[in-house]
């Protein structure tokens, strides 16, 4: 009693037993036999009617996006895509301004100038409490920012310690030099998770390098060497975030540093034994590869000299042209959502792009790139010939933009960007004719809500800008900018 086909016999299931089936002679004169062939052969159609519709349930029931687990990347991706969860008016247009109005335009020291050449670029160690610099072209420097314990005061109940730590002056230990570079830094990298310090240089009659060191175990010039083939010189290196580290598919790596060698990609890889691996993953290259970040865990953005955007995945060791910037790209950031990216170029141009809707819009008058914006561009139409073919040939292969924020940059490639993808803030370092120092911007509409003025006489070139801070745990966030020659915060 197995439910088994047996020739001439039904087998009911709910009575669990088989009845054999009548003939159509047998039932001529019983119309209402159960077990018929008729009526066997009606049932058998309803059970396939039945089986067809709880198949099409199921599949319904598979391709229906059912938002369980908020937290995940995956569904927050999903319901960005399908317009759920939106923010609110408030939470674009006021917030950002809200947390920036507070905010002083005047720089408070946080390094004084070093004797001799100035500060080019830095970085935070938040753990050790470090600041490394790169002094002068090529001198890499470090020194604690706040004071041991045995300079604090006794101690009290009531004694505020982060207060008394944050209004010191916070120069009170020699530089330590750690290395000397053959040629210019170009970028200086402090990996939190290892404690690890990435340098790469321009390269001039030497050749560029990309040198990793330990500071905090190993002694000065202590470090490892890599020097790419066939490169010509190195312009940015990125490290990936150590949010992003969690659950990603390699988990023997515990960090690794994109490097934007010439018209290569070099992948940096540290294993959790500290065994460092290089790979080169993109070579040979139409351009030269002038910006570099990280959009997700495996993901690689690549601003390059020609205007074009790339981007290469680490899992499919693959890469695409996804944008077209108008200008050279000097720096590329990502925004609040990994397919959002914040690109900076030359000829005053800084843009939001979306990856998914690069391309322009149906209508002429909705285009970024109108005749309104050749106008502004190029006062008084001048060279009439080339503006003509330039707004009506070039400007179609470009990449239509969300929001276009003002920007000061003609002709410098180390002028900073710094984002704060919480806050919906972007931080631009201006031109040094401009009289605007650095102009921050709202990410979600393009206006401008701060605009820091340039104090004192010195007019040098801001290479470094960086949000520090943590609003997880104590909620202050400050903006650090490279400052007439030292480093300066603007907080509250």
């Amino acid at each position: 009693m197995n439910g088994q086909a047996i020739p001439g016999f039904y087998y009911d299931p709910e009575k669990k037993k088989y009845f054999k089936i009548q003939s159509a002679n047998a039932s001529r004169d019983q119309p209402d036999l159960k077990y018929s062939a008729k009526n066997i052969r009606k049932k058998e159609r309803e059970e396939r009617v039945q089986s067809t519709v709880d198949v099409q349930i199921r599949r319904a029931r598979k391709e229906r996006v059912v938002r369980h687990h908020a937290s995940s990347l995956t569904q927050i991706c999903q319901e960005r895509e399908i317009g759920a969860r939106r923010r609110s008016h408030y939470m674009h247009g006021t917030w950002p301004g809200a947390c920036m109005s507070g905010v002083s335009v005047r720089p408070r020291k946080v390094i004084d100038r070093p004797s001799g050449a100035p500060i080019r670029l830095f970085d935070f160690d938040p753990i050790s409490k470090a600041v490394y610099i790169v002094h002068g072209d090529n001198s890499i420097k470090r020194r604690p920012l706040h004071p041991t314990n045995n300079d604090l005061p006794i101690p009290d109940p009531d004694f505020d310690v982060d207060s008394y730590l944050n209004n010191l002056p916070r120069s009170f230990e020699p530089w330590e030099e750690l290395q000397r570079t053959t040629s210019p830094v170009s970028s200086l990298t402090f990996l939190p998770i290892t404690g690890a310090l990435a340098t790469t240089t321009y390269g001039s009659d030497r050749a560029p390098v990309v040198h990793l060191s330990d500071p905090e175990r190993d002694g000065p010039y202590v470090g490892q060497q890599f020097t790419p083939k066939g490169c010509i010189g190195i312009y940015a290196s990125a490290a990936r975030p150590h949010s992003s580290l969690r659950g990603h598919s390699n988990e023997s790596a515990a960090e690794m540093v994109a490097v934007g060698a010439s018209s290569s990609l070099l992948l940096f890889t540290r294993s959790w034994s500290g065994e460092w691996n290089t790979s080169t993953p993109l070579s040979n290259l139409s351009t030269d590869v002038l910006a570099v970040d990280w959009i997700s865990q495996s993901t690689v953005a690549l601003g390059c000299r020609d205007g074009t955007v790339r981007l290469y995945d680490s899992r499919s060791g693959g890469s695409s042209h996804i944008l077209t910037h108008p200008f050279p790209v000097t720096k590329i950031k990502t925004a609040d959502d990994p397919t959002r990216l914040i690109v900076s170029g030359l000829n005053d141009s800084l843009h939001l792009y979306d990856i998914r809707a690069p391309r322009l819009l149906p209508r002429k008058n909705h285009h970024h790139y109108n005749d309104e914006y050749f106008q502004n561009i190029y006062p008084g139409g001048r060279n009439v010939r080339k503006r003509r073919k330039m707004s009506n040939v070039a400007s179609k292969n470009w990449s239509q933009p969300v929001f276009s924020f003002a920007h000061s940059n003609v002709d410098d490639i180390d002028l900073d960007v710094a984002v704060d993808a919480r806050l919906g803030l972007v931080a631009a370092a201006q031109h040094e004719e401009s009289d605007v120092a650095v102009r921050v911007s709202n990410m979600w509409t393009g206006k401008t809500v701060k605009e820091i003025p340039r104090h004192g006489k010195g007019r040098e070139r801001m290479r470094c800008l960086k949000f520090v801070g943590d609003l997880d745990r104590d909620g202050e966030l400050e903006l650090w900018a490279s400052w007439e020659g030292g480093i300066s915060r603007f907080t509250w």
